[in-house]
């Protein structure tokens, strides 16, 4: 059965992806931006960050995102910050569609329709269980966009289309791993039920051979304890055990109001695909054979699975209870959007809850990535404090990203990029040990990373360091010009 959304369903979806975007905020080149913005930048202008593009082009190269992204700026000739920014907006609206048209499978009543979609919108900010993922950011990545491609796929299996197969390719393309996890979901759906495992298995029996890696890679494994399910704290467990609960009950309803009969098929299938997935993910843990699929971080089949069993959840409260009553929609999700509200407020501090394009930043950090944009060459090459998105106010702002300058690599985030690519392990872990200690770094240790890595500029935190010309200063941090010159004296090993 097809459904034909009305002027007026594409309205209210943008009214809603508005209401998402001032709920949860907007940020510019944060968190994985540290890899997406820079090879979208590389895209336009190859002759950016020269020496090293080998970090955010490893995880680029395999997915059409960064390209996609870059051409849209080409022909539409906007400036990138604005290009991202509509990106963004654009990937929660297909997200948030793509809601609307399982909600329309899963149940009959507009009202239980739009509680699912406004469930959703409420709870982007969501963690599934310790997959430090949510249900989507508050900024441009590719995981917003394969999701609501995934969405989609999903409400075209739903009506047995050829579609489906289509938007999968197309989630595929944009994310291939986050598509084959979520694939995961969409097998079940498909497949009768003789054939699903059988299926699964025959197509996960090739990952044996995996094999594992060196010594170095394995501690950069250990240093992300998220990616390792038996290391969760326990209470994380509920993102697992909730969901499945609340499906397999769901799945015995007995004509719930305003559901379809698709409603206890979708939900009795997703719990199976969640136990699969979930039985996977801890499997690939604990095999050594399967070592080298840790850092794909296969728990991440719960993201799927959470972001259904919210919506469903929510169609169903609307069903029940909600139905056209504006006081009961106020009593559910205000106080929804206050802790969301609340939760993205504490994720960025130290920054303006909108950070759109044009206006001027409020966090220190990004003030002095944005003057190093302007006023340093593009040949420039810096280094920074490994730690430095961890520190406090900086709020995960990436350097490259905001800065379009190359520089040394970061212990923050950097290490997630290692962990799937191990033949850049040896020259992160040589740059970490020159840049340990770095707290303590005088004149003589910046002539040394100068004369080993061609270092010419530093960002460092107040108070100035002696010897260092700093033409840019703030309340929080310097930038500063390294000095031609050789060391003095020899630095000691860490």
């Amino acid at each position: 059965m097809q459904f034909r959304l009305q002027p007026r369903d594409w309205f209210l979806l943008l009214l809603l992806t508005a209401a998402a975007i001032a709920l949860h905020g907007y940020h510019f080149g944060v968190q994985d931006q540290f890899v997406y913005v820079p090879a979208i930048r590389y895209q336009l202008d190859p002759a950016l960050y020269p020496g090293s593009t080998e970090l955010f082009l490893a995880q680029a190269r395999w997915m059409l995102f960064d390209e996609l992204v870059a051409s849209f700026i080409r022909i539409s000739r906007l400036p990138l910050d604005w290009a991202i920014f509509l990106c963004h907006a654009l990937s929660l609206y297909l997200l948030l569609l793509g809601c609307l048209k399982v909600a329309r499978r899963c149940f009959v009543d507009t009202s239980a329709q739009w509680a699912a979609v406004t469930s959703v919108a409420v709870m982007l900010l969501l963690m599934p269980a310790a997959t430090m993922i949510f249900l989507a950011d508050s900024y441009l990545v590719p995981r917003n966009l394969a999701t609501g491609l995934l969405l989609l796929s999903l409400s075209s299996l739903l009506d047995r289309r050829p579609h489906a197969l289509l938007w999968f390719t197309c989630a595929f393309a944009i994310h291939p791993t986050f598509a084959l996890l979520g694939g995961v979901h969409l097998l079940f759906q498909a497949m009768p039920v003789r054939f699903r495992l059988p299926v699964f298995l025959a197509a996960t029996l090739p990952l044996l051979a995996a094999g594992a890696e060196h010594s170095a890679w394995r501690e950069v494994l250990e240093s992300r304890w998220f990616i390792f399910p038996l290391r969760w704290p326990w209470f994380a467990w509920f993102g697992v055990v909730v969901p499945l609960g609340l499906l397999a009950w769901w799945s015995q309803m007995e004509k719930p109001p305003a559901a379809t009969p698709v409603l206890g098929r979708v939900c009795r299938r997703l719990f199976w695909s969640g136990v699969v997935g979930t039985a996977g993910g801890v499997l690939i843990n604990v095999v050594p054979a399967l070592e080298r699929l840790i850092p794909t971080e296969p728990m991440r089949t719960l993201h799927l699975l959470n972001l259904l069993a919210v919506l469903l959840g929510g169609g169903l409260l609307g069903g029940y209870w909600l139905h056209r009553r504006p006081l009961r929609w106020a009593v559910v999700f205000l106080p929804l959007c206050a802790v969301m509200f609340y939760n993205q407020r504490q994720l960025y501090a130290g920054t303006a809850h909108w950070e759109f394009p044009g206006r001027v930043p409020v966090n220190p950090w990004v003030e002095a990535f944005d003057w190093v944009r302007e006023n340093t060459p593009p040949h420039a090459r810096f280094a920074l404090d490994p730690r430095y998105p961890e520190r406090p106010g900086e709020d995960f702002h990436s350097f490259a990203a905001l800065a379009a300058r190359p520089a040394l690599f970061n212990y923050s985030k950097d290490r997630a990029v290692v962990a799937n690519f191990p033949a850049l392990t040896a020259a992160w872990r040589e740059q970490m040990d020159d840049l340990q200690g770095w707290k303590g770094f005088r004149r003589d240790d910046f002539l040394r990373l100068r004369e080993k890595y061609g270092v010419t500029w530093v960002v460092v935190e107040q108070p100035a360091v002696a010897g260092l010309s700093c033409p840019y200063s703030n309340a929080a941090v310097m930038v500063c010009r390294i000095p031609e010159g050789a060391a003095q004296t020899p630095r000691s090993p860490p």
